[in-house]
């Protein structure tokens, strides 16, 4: 077989990265000199390319016969997965591994996070791929490791103050993706992924500093116009910007969210907990910023 890993230095890509590199069928996509460099060595091939261009695509998907299909948030992000989707399956690519997002139940603003995602999965069944799988996980675990040095403080800023998800620690994500890509029959379908229990983020906030030995509190973030200001200051698009703030509305109004089963279902074990990802990965980071 030949698989291509798109955003292979990516949040879930990473640990995809990892548990391939050694692997020589395995062919990953990047952007820059920067980004082959960050992906360190692999016996299979670097491609550098841009995922927007299409003749890029089109050398990158050559003769691959399994996709791993990401690419983060952004105005762009629709037509860049449909356009390698699209470019894999004419390259004679059956099978798809998409990384989307766990969908809302009951009523929800549509919001442009996860419209996303089901624009590019509707394209790809409507094409036909012959074995599509679409990964649903809810909020990212390592999505709050950007915040350790606050965390080492004491704190947990986040906009969603009430709600409690199934995060997930994105290492689970990889490993059903990575047990789709190599199965000889996939599950396929959508699979719904999230951590063992729904917490609200001030009881994340508690969990984290239980590990840390440290208190831990949840600050809630106003969706105003400073923090629109302080994105648009990171070079946040716009578009972007109002999608976020769609999400985390959507987050706050859900209540608590379902639960997924397939990291169970896929690969027999429950999901890592709250606590195994903040002594793993929390912790050494809390650390770096400790006096």
């Amino acid at each position: 077989m030949s698989i291509l890993i798109t955003t292979p230095n990516g949040g879930v890509g990473r640990y995809l990265t990892e548990a391939l590199r050694e692997r020589e069928d395995v062919r990953f996509l990047v952007r820059s000199a920067a980004s082959a460099e960050a992906l360190g060595a692999v016996r299979g091939e670097v491609v550098r390319g841009d995922a927007a261009d299409a003749a890029d695509v089109r050398r990158a998907v050559a003769g691959v016969e399994r996709l791993y299909l990401a690419h983060p948030f952004a105005e762009d992000q629709v037509s860049i997965e449909i356009g390698l989707g699209l470019a894999a399956l004419e390259a004679g690519a059956r099978r798809i591994v998409k990384l989307g997002a766990l969908a809302f139940s009951g009523a929800a603003l549509p919001d442009a996070v996860t419209g996303a995602h089901d624009v590019v999965t509707e394209r790809l069944r409507a094409e036909g791929v012959p074995e599509l799988t679409v990964l649903r996980p809810d909020r990212f675990l390592q999505n709050f490791l950007p915040l350790a040095a606050s965390i080492a403080r004491g704190t947990l800023p986040d906009p969603v103050s009430r709600g409690a998800r199934g995060y997930i620690d994105t290492r689970d994500i990889a490993d059903v993706a990575l047990a789709e890509l190599l199965a000889e029959h996939p599950v396929g379908g959508e699979i719904d992924l999230s951590g063992p229990q729904a917490l609200t983020v001030p009881e994340l906030a508690g969990r984290f500093g239980a590990v840390l030995g440290r208190p831990v509190r949840h600050v809630d973030v106003p969706m105003d116009g400073s923090w629109r200001a302080d994105l648009a200051e990171r070079g946040v698009h716009p578009q972007v910007v109002d999608g976020l703030h769609d999400l985390y509305t959507n987050y706050l109004n859900e209540g608590a969210a379902g639960l997924g089963d397939g990291v169970q279902r896929m690969l027999g074990r429950p999901p890592r907990s709250v606590e195994d990802f903040a002594a793993e990965q929390l912790a050494p980071a809390v650390r770096r910023h400790l006096p």
